[in-house]
């Protein structure tokens, strides 16, 4: 019993003087970096996207298919996991995973993490195996029918049928609040709104919880969030505008920042994209690529999109991400394949540079001129600001940036705004 007593009392004493060189070793090393100067890294934080998953059957079409009839393609019929939410969060922790390394672009984000329902049928479990192989966090219980979609692409465009099921089933209890409510949250991305009908009166509060854990918030909805992003049928769909009208875009720009709407990112397809704000409107071009599918290519913009604005909130290095994901995404089958970073690369470097303007003050703000303002009148006004980088220099591409093909995190396109109306 003696001896016992003894052993113990000696684990005891040896625990203790392990802890104690180990919180003496934390301090020394916390002063040794003091003394040299250094910055502590700062904690590196989560992106959370919320939303659809489905598993996509895509068939390369060159034209729809009749009733009553068989028609033949000549490539294989292809599955892959896909949804919007998804999509967009398997090309974020590509991003994160490949570019971590890039010392101009400060990556502050470690991983993503998907949330969502998938089901509990073989269909369920493909897209959970898919998932894991691609570096994506899934936080997702497993119940019902999995959604589904069967897209027909063509050399255009592309039709879909669709079973939502566990799509539409998605609702609040499905979604880990310990996971996502957390101070290790740095951004929130809703996807699928419409189509995420179980969980849409609960959006709200979601956000305003992350919201006071201090993460930002995109979606592709109002008032609540930092960055509305969508493509332009949806934005004038949104705000009641008419299709195809020229001036009906710059009309829903206007209705959207009155509604208190910060920022509004707009693809444009092979046109590339748009973002305006109360004080500035960027337009961004994309590169022309051979189109081999369109499938994903918009969720590839966002995740591009997000990662770059995210670093820094800096729009035109996440429109940069945004056009150049997009293209690299046109030239392969499936939106769930993680992108070549070599391809995103090559895309950056081919595409335009960003066109910046800084409107006149009532432009967009709220009160200004009305959306039955003509289009050249607008454009006029547009005309009467610049477009140039924040210190009034003309843009003229990476190379004066100082941007070469070793740099390309970027990060010396990040700028501070110019104060709207300055000259």
């Amino acid at each position: 019993m003696v001896e016992a007593g003894h052993g113990a009392s000696r684990d005891v004493a040896l625990l203790s003087a392990g802890v104690a060189l180990g919180v003496a070793a934390s301090w020394w090393l916390a002063a040794r970096e003091k003394r040299q100067g250094r910055v502590p890294r700062p904690e590196l934080k989560t992106i959370h996207v919320i939303g659809d998953v489905y598993l996509d059957m895509i068939a390369k079409v060159s034209k729809l298919p009749a009733w009553d009839g068989d028609t033949l393609i000549e490539m294989p019929i292809e599955t892959h996991p896909g949804g919007s939410a998804l999509n967009t969060a398997v090309q974020i922790a590509s991003l994160i995973n490949t570019r971590w390394r890039e010392k101009k672009l400060c990556n502050k984000f470690e991983r993503c993490v998907l949330h969502s329902l998938v089901g509990d049928d073989v269909y369920g479990q493909l897209v959970t195996e898919r998932v894991k192989e691609t570096g994506v966090e899934l936080s997702a219980p497993a119940v019902g029918g999995q959604g589904v979609c069967i897209c027909l692409s063509g050399p255009t465009d592309r039709a879909f049928v669709s079973y939502r099921g566990t799509v539409e089933r998605l609702c609040e209890r499905d979604i880990d609040r310990s996971v996502l409510i957390s101070e290790r949250t740095g951004h929130v991305h809703f996807a699928a709104y419409y189509d995420c009908t179980g969980l849409q009166r609960s959006m709200p509060a979601l956000m305003m919880e992350a919201r006071a854990m201090g993460a930002t918030i995109s979606l592709d909805l109002l008032h609540l969030v930092d960055v509305l992003i969508c493509n332009q049928e949806e934005l004038t769909r949104m705000t009641h505008q008419p299709q195809g009208d020229p001036d009906s875009v710059d009309a829903a720009f206007q209705i959207l920042l009155q509604k208190r709407c910060k920022l509004i990112v707009v693809t444009r397809g092979k046109e590339g994209a748009i973002a305006v704000s109360r004080e500035e409107r960027w337009e961004q071009p994309t590169m022309a690529r051979q189109v081999v599918d369109t499938t994903g290519a918009g969720d590839a913009f966002a995740a591009g999109f997000l990662y770059g604005w995210c670093q820094a909130e800096d729009v035109r290095l996440g429109l940069i991400f945004g056009c150049a994901c997009g293209a690299a995404a046109v030239g392969q089958m499936g939106g769930s394949h993680p992108l070549p970073p070599d391809e995103i690369n090559r895309c950056m470097l081919g595409i335009t540079p960003t066109s910046r303007f800084t409107p006149a003050a009532s432009t967009f703000a709220p009160g200004g001129d009305s959306p039955s303002q003509s289009r050249a009148e607008r454009l006029r006004t547009l005309a009467r600001g610049r477009a140039a980088t924040s210190d009034g220099t003309p843009w003229h591409g990476f190379a004066d940036a100082g941007v070469g093909s070793r740099a390309l995190g970027l990060g010396a396109l990040s700028e501070r705004r110019t104060p709207a109306g300055s000259d």
